[in-house]
């Protein structure tokens, strides 16, 4: 017992250094963020190279991963996707020198560049094409980049204090404290005024806003393998609910299934386990429960269902198509689930084809965490 004592008082040590080591006052945030916008601007002229992260040649997710690193001390995400789902996003007004800017520049509608913000309309990025290539300065101005971008993230805390709000103080000042606007503008400094103060809880909760995807998916199922024929078959009703995480290139997750198996007359529950690549691209495995005694497809010989192994696939889908905060995406599935003769025996190779492997064509609706909270 004094043994588990000290385990669990050293796991929660360990899990407890991070967050009390990430509160950061407005002073530091605004050094970091100097130090971060000067290590980007001793870059400028170096060559561009896909997947580089420096020290000489840079691609743009690659840019900023080295400079957070180095300059700040943040150790962030690898891709500008990644790095959009990681940061804080703020409202274009709000954004500092030293924030990330993000643009949507190739077909597929999904966040594609990044780059760091230094002020007067100008971001410093790693360009693979154009005129110019490799780390130089643009201009929000610019007509390409005005129709490319999308928005502004925070990684780092707040560099402004509260003092540099002068102006809104002045206003309350000459405001009647009992009018409707003077208690909106007290609101807004009461607001400004406790978001820079450096808060480890609120650091992390801004690293993890729309950190989490949600996503379900309906299909249609169907094979053209059976024991007696080769010929299309309708096989059921696929229904899936995922979550994953999608701060980093390959996005972790847990999600479940319903499967209506009309081709072996059951219904299955797989609890899936999956790697979600670039949104496009899905493997998953897990356990499957079933109800009901499955027969083997296109004949009335009984089978039996696996719990473990169980169900391994992998799932292929478009770009995502922009509907509000939600995603649309279609979906082509391949997985195999497990059958064995009714006394725990492999079936034949055929039959075990014919009764595990399975198509599925549908549609997967796509949600980031901040659409539900």
């Amino acid at each position: 017992m004094k043994k588990l004592k000290i385990i669990i008082i050293s796991v929660f040590f360990i899990f407890s250094v991070p967050v009390f080591c990430t509160s950061m006052t407005t002073a530091q945030a605004k050094v970091h963020r100097e130090n971060f916008v000067s290590m980007a601007k001793q870059k400028v002229g170096s060559p561009y190279v896909l997947g580089a992260v420096g020290p000489n040649t840079f691609d743009c997710s690659g840019l900023i991963y080295f400079c957070a690193r180095e300059a700040a001390n943040k150790q962030l995400p690898r891709t500008a996707k990644a790095l959009y789902s990681y940061c804080r996003i703020v409202k274009d007004s709000d954004k500092e020198v030293g924030d990330l800017l993000f643009f949507k520049t190739t077909a597929s509608g999904n966040i594609s560049h990044v780059g760091i913000y230094i002020g007067n309309s100008q971001f410093i990025s790693a360009i693979s094409d154009g005129p110019n290539t490799g780390v130089i300065i643009s201009s929000l101005k610019q007509d390409y980049w005005k129709g490319k971008y999308v928005g502004a993230g925070q990684f780092l805390p707040s560099g402004k204090s509260f003092e540099d709000e002068d102006e809104i103080i002045e206003e309350i000042a000459v405001l009647d404290s009992d009018s409707k606007s003077g208690s909106k503008k007290a609101k807004k400094v009461s607001g400004l005024q406790s978001g820079y103060k450096g808060s480890s809880f609120f650091d992390a909760k801004a690293e993890w806003k729309d950190s989490f995807v949600f996503d379900a998916s309906l299909c249609g199922s169907w094979s053209f393998i059976s024991p007696k024929r080769f010929l299309f078959m309708f096989r059921g009703i696929d229904a899936s609910f995922n979550a994953r995480i999608s701060k980093w290139a390959l996005e972790p997750g847990l999600g479940f299934g319903i499967k209506w198996c009309f081709g072996t007359g059951v219904f299955q529950f797989p609890i899936l386990f999956s790697l979600t690549l670039n949104d496009y691209v899905r493997f998953y495995a897990g356990p499957v429960f079933t109800a009901g005694s499955p027969t083997l497809v296109d004949t009335d010989k009984d089978i039996k269902a696996s719990i473990f192994p169980g169900i391994i696939g992998v799932s292929f889908s478009t770009p995502t198509i922009d509907i509000g905060k939600t995603k649309l995406q279609f979906v082509q599935d391949v997985n195999y689930s497990v059958f064995n003769n009714t006394g725990g025996g492999a079936l034949p190779i055929l039959e075990s084809v014919s009764a595990g492997l399975v198509f599925h064509t549908g549609v997967r609706i796509l949600l980031p965490s901040s659409a539900l909270f």
